[in-house]
């Protein structure tokens, strides 16, 4: 990847925060108000017409004439939008749906809306009637009007548009030259993944309760799809995603949701095939997937779930790959894919010290690795050229590497520690684990370099370590991403690109 200047770049732009955000909440607004400002200012207005008659009585007869009816409704109807409406839409806990979300808003309504339809009503009504002849009213109300809507858009684009994700390149101080760091995301992300030549980042995150996947071209530094799912109040188990995952060629995304899994097409963001399969899928070679669904997903009584693979040109099943797992033990599956996308290794039960090694593209298992230390296995990585298998321990230490051909041990390194996360790059094998990377040399054991993420304020040697946030390390091996707490997605260069 070449190296990326210092600009800052802004993901968010007026246009789309205005049409996304602005301009249904204008029209919600208005349709609300407009149906309660003609009844409240109607109401109104003929009160206010016949007190005002009554005290004008013998006074000038071109002002005790008037009716009041229609500056009061108008003046219901911009009271209800400045003061019954905006201060509830201009609200973020607006766009949150589900119970919770609508009691707020009908507590807020019951009362905001009487507030701001009455008061509203009642001043319209006032200036109504004390209006100089020489002032035109519907001029009057056309100035009203255009400065109510420019400062209700005003306010809903202050109030609803999503912090500004600014992408830049700080200075590098560290073993590995970061050639990209995002900020302003105001939660940890879902899940990342990376292209196979590392050029694009996908990010699954949660905006005021709906899942969206930006993928963002690193090169040139700006969000080239954007995919969300609707309101959470609409979503199901099938539209919650729990992973990603880039095609082979790059041209489709793969989302992962807790009860299916999508084929979305990049160029037009369409959903080409949906799957059965849910939390996590594993693109392979030659247009290959690999899900993790139940024998029988819809029985009574829960199913084990195995490994299935698909064809992801026809959505055919192809072959399914026992596992297993109780349907609560099947996220934390370790599973690891070969840079090639060809093996995929896995334990086939979660607590098994087995390993085995299938060559997807062929259908067939390659090989079966027994570890002499039984403690169940918590991460796996293939090395750079495919030929090693690194295997890391639930209790820890030792981490243990082998030739999977061979089914023979090459390596055990003993004080590795907990790998939470395991990446093997040419730089080295990544152990994750207590908010930092730790890069080991396979051959001598030893530790090459460190990677902390953690918030600048928590550096500190005595500072609480805040756990690990999601990871990706790209197929060629040259571009590792995480999430740093509380800071942002930083993106590493840790290799050079590599022809798969």
């Amino acid at each position: 990847m070449a190296p990326l200047d210092s600009v800052t770049t802004v993901s968010y732009f007026n246009l789309e925060t205005l049409l996304k955000f602005v301009l249904p909440k204008l029209l919600t607004m208005t349709l609300v108000s407009f149906a309660i400002g003609s009844v409240v200012g109607a109401v109104v207005g003929w009160l206010a017409t016949l007190i005002w008659r009554r005290t004008q009585r013998g006074k000038d007869l071109s002002r005790s004439g008037r009716w009041l009816i229609k500056p009061a409704i108008f003046g219901s109807f911009v009271g209800m939008l400045l003061i019954g409406m905006l201060p509830i839409e201009a609200n973020p806990a607006s766009r949150i749906g589900g119970p919770y979300g609508g009691l707020w808003f009908l507590l807020m309504f019951l009362i905001l809306g009487p507030l701001g339809s009455i008061s509203g009503a009642i001043l319209g009504a006032i200036l109504g009637a004390n209006l100089p002849a020489r002032i035109k009213l519907p001029k009057l109300m056309g100035i009203v009007l255009l400065v109510t809507y420019l400062l209700c858009a005003s306010i809903l684009y202050v109030g609803l548009a999503p912090p500004a994700v600014v992408i830049s390149t700080p200075p590098n101080s560290g073993p590995f030259p970061v050639v990209a760091e995002l900020t302003g995301y105001d939660s940890s992300p879902k899940d990342l993944a990376l292209s196979d030549n590392g050029q694009q980042l996908a990010i699954a995150t949660v905006r005021y309760s709906e899942d969206q996947v930006e993928i963002w071209d690193l090169p040139s530094r700006r969000v080239v799809h954007t995919l969300q799912n609707g309101p959470s109040g609409s979503a199901t188990l099938r539209d919650i995603l729990a992973s990603l995952g880039f095609s082979q060629d790059g041209r489709e995304l793969i989302t992962a949701a807790v009860q299916q899994v999508q084929v979305q097409n990049l160029a037009n963001g369409e959903v080409r095939l949906r799957l059965d399969g849910g939390e996590v899928a594993y693109p392979m070679a030659d247009n290959k997937l690999v899900t993790l669904a139940a024998v029988d997903a819809w029985a009574d009584k829960p199913e084990p779930y195995n490994l299935k693979v698909w064809d992801l040109t026809s959505g055919q099943l192809l072959h399914t790959i026992p596992a297993n797992l109780a349907p609560s033990e099947r996220v934390n599956l370790p599973i690891a894919v070969s840079p090639d996308r060809r093996l995929l290794a896995f334990p086939p039960t979660l607590y098994n010290d087995q390993i085995q090694v299938w060559d997807i593209p062929n259908h067939k298992q390659v090989s079966s690795l027994v570890s002499k230390n039984p403690a169940g296995v918590l991460s796996l990585a293939f090395s750079p050229d495919g030929q090693q298998l690194a295997i890391a321990l639930g209790q820890g230490p030792p981490l243990s590497i082998w030739n999977w051909r061979s089914e023979a041990l090459v390596k055990t390194i003993t004080n590795a520690g907990r790998a939470e996360q395991l990446y093997w790059t040419k730089q080295g094998i990544f152990i994750g684990s207590a908010g930092e990377f730790k890069v080991w040399n396979p051959q001598t054991g030893e530790v090459l370099h460190t990677l902390d993420l953690q918030p600048p304020s928590d550096s500190s040697p005595d500072s609480i370590k805040l756990p690990l946030g999601p990871s990706a390390l790209s197929a060629d091996c040259s571009v590792l991403t995480a999430y740093v707490p509380r800071q942002g997605i930083r993106v590493w260069q840790v290799g050079e690109p590599a022809k798969l």
